[in-house]
């Protein structure tokens, strides 16, 4: 397909009683077209205009709204594209009342979701519809399909195609329209909402409703597989109109934030940078496909009319402006499915086709203010083709299980691309195992040095226990003995010439103990207690207490094992 823009309409909401209005933002029309105008908040006498596709003034209806500019698009989701809806807006400026509305007045939401199921019903071929639907709060993401006390946070994830998702998101099939009231009321129960000067109930996250349609061409054995984005973007807030707590301040700073990777976002796309920052916010990373990539774009700003929210409404309208720009290229998602058995294709006549068509078999009346084709300004033009299949029988039975759709008619470029991306996961994935066997290697090393030093230390430790041992058993005893009874010169002496021996062997150990990794120094404290415990079971004490002294220091920290050799320490 060809390149289209993403497209605009902006809506006046009604004042609401008590607030502070001067008829400053109105909607003028002419021949050429409707806009938006302005006055100068600082010079009442010049006037900004911004003319858009769509324009709505306070007394517009939820019904005009949505045949003029929604109702279009869900055509297109039936061919198997992504189509995106935003509402935009400063705080209390209408969005979740464009986009939800009310039982009276029933929004965007509530009117796709009655005319798919309107569609549906009167396709002759099989089809289903599945809902998904999130919030994101302080740029974490929560599934609204799922109790909220037990939701965790869902990371966004990219498959090898480059398409952007939303990992271990409820995916929920509905087959009515009571199924989905159900579900989506359920939902809104869970969604992050709260009270401020402006809004008794505002939307403290951006929450993000799709509607994935799939429907199966049994004459192409293809499934085409489109989606319906429907967009409640949080309010932009200035806290000095807010009067927010401590907590309403948090959300409201996560909010702006992200509304500010948006506008971002747009003005990256516009000047052509070479870096567009998506990953910069969870909400432009998951809008990705719908700001330059390949989705069609519908974008709703909704002004407030109060004075305090002028310069608010000026910031929205020249968002909008930015955003007008921003190029998409649509392609049809589709995937081959298995032939279901009946009669030969052969045998059933088809239309002759004439260009791209619904697959619908008569067009749900209503105005299309689709733009119409542009120039073509990709490397060659796309061939996708939908045929008019009004003459089938609905297939018996709809294949499971199926992969993820894919774009098909990829230019040279976006082919050179996925070649690019797969050799470079590749090298990473060699490039891994190589660090892997790398590792292995070094530790291998490691274990082998280890055991070769700790075999030395032991061998070491059997010389030194050796010359210990060549002392004559009953040398220190009568000694010991004797220091009880006097404490002459000759004892002194010989008693410090056998401390002195002590402290150089202990000494020796402490420097072999540093050599050794703290493992290793455990094991050999170990094996000194155990050879100590058996020079003292054969009442070699004086044997006994130098290697107690030498197992200490192995392990310093160990009490019980000081507590040993000073229990063995001579006058103890």
């Amino acid at each position: 397909m060809s390149y289209s823009r993403v497209r605009i309409a902006a809506r006046l909401r009604p004042a609401i009683p008590g607030e502070q209005h001067d008829k400053a933002i109105r909607l003028v029309r002419t021949d050429a077209g409707s806009a938006i105008c302005v006055d100068n908040p600082r010079d009442p006498s010049q006037t900004f205009k911004y003319p858009f596709s769509s324009c709505y003034d306070e007394f517009s209806t939820q019904e005009e709204i949505f045949e003029r500019d929604v109702q279009p698009l869900i055509e297109l989701a039936f061919s198997g594209i992504t189509v995106t809806v935003f509402a935009y807006g400063v705080t209390s400026s209408g969005k979740t009342h464009t986009m939800q509305g009310n039982k009276d007045q029933p929004g965007i939401i509530p009117r796709a979701v009655e005319d798919i199921f309107t569609r549906t019903a009167s396709l002759r071929y099989q089809s289903s519809i599945q809902v998904s639907y999130m919030e994101i709060y302080k740029d974490e993401v929560y599934d609204l399909l799922v109790d909220r006390d037990t939701a965790a946070k869902l990371p966004v994830r990219e498959n090898e195609f480059g398409q952007v998702f939303v990992a271990n998101l409820s995916i929920v099939p509905v087959n009515t329209l009571q199924d989905f009231d159900k579900l989506f009321t359920s939902a809104n129960k869970q969604r992050s909402v709260s009270s401020t000067n402006l809004n008794s109930v505002s939307s403290r996250s951006h929450a993000i409703l799709t509607l994935h349609v799939s429907v199966v061409d049994p004459v192409h054995n293809m499934t085409l597989s489109g989606k319906l984005n429907l967009v409640d973007l949080a309010g932009s807030e200035n806290n000095k109109h807010t009067g927010n707590d401590a907590a309403r301040m948090a959300e409201s700073a996560a909010i702006n934030k992200s509304l500010s990777v948006l506008g971002q976002v747009v003005h990256a796309l516009n000047s052509g940078a070479s870096r567009i920052p998506y990953r910069n916010s969870k909400l432009t990373r998951i809008l990705q496909d719908a700001l330059g990539g390949s989705s069609e774009g519908l974008l709703i700003c909704n002004l407030a009319p109060g004075t305090k929210f002028r310069q608010d409404t000026l910031n929205t309208l020249n968002f909008a402006v930015r955003s007008k720009n921003i190029q998409n290229k649509p392609v049809v998602n589709q995937q081959a499915t298995i032939p279901v058995p009946g009669p030969s294709r052969s045998t059933i006549p088809l239309p002759a086709p004439s260009g791209r068509q619904s697959l619908l078999p008569n067009a749900i009346p209503g105005p299309s203010r689709l733009p119409g084709p542009r120039p073509s300004r990709a490397p060659r033009p796309s061939a996708i083709e939908v045929v008019d299949t009004r003459s089938l029988l609905p297939p018996a039975t709809m294949v499971k299980h199926q992969p993820p759709p894919l774009p098909v008619h990829l230019t040279e470029e976006e082919i050179n691309m996925r070649i690019a991306k797969a050799v470079e996961l590749e090298v990473a994935r060699r490039l891994e195992e190589e660090r892997a066997r790398e590792r292995q290697r070094r530790e291998e090393e490691e274990a082998a040095a280890e055991a070769s030093r700790s075999a030395s230390m032991q061998e070491e430790s059997r010389s030194q226990d050796s010359s210990l041992q060549s002392l004559p058993s009953g040398l220190l005893t009568p000694l010991l003995k004797s220091s009880r009874d006097s404490h002459d010169d000759e004892l002194k002496r010989r008693l410090d010439e056998l401390e002195a021996r002590f402290e150089r062997a202990n000494k020796t150990a402490v420097h072999l103990a540093d050599a050794l990794s703290p493992v290793s120094r455990k094991k050999t404290g170990r094996a000194y207690v155990a050879l100590a415990r058996s020079q003292s079971n054969k009442n070699n004490l004086e044997v006994a207490l130098d290697l107690y002294r030498k197992a200490e220091s192995y392990v310093p920290d160990n009490v019980k094992l000081k507590d040993r050799w000073i229990f063995f320490a001579p006058g103890v």
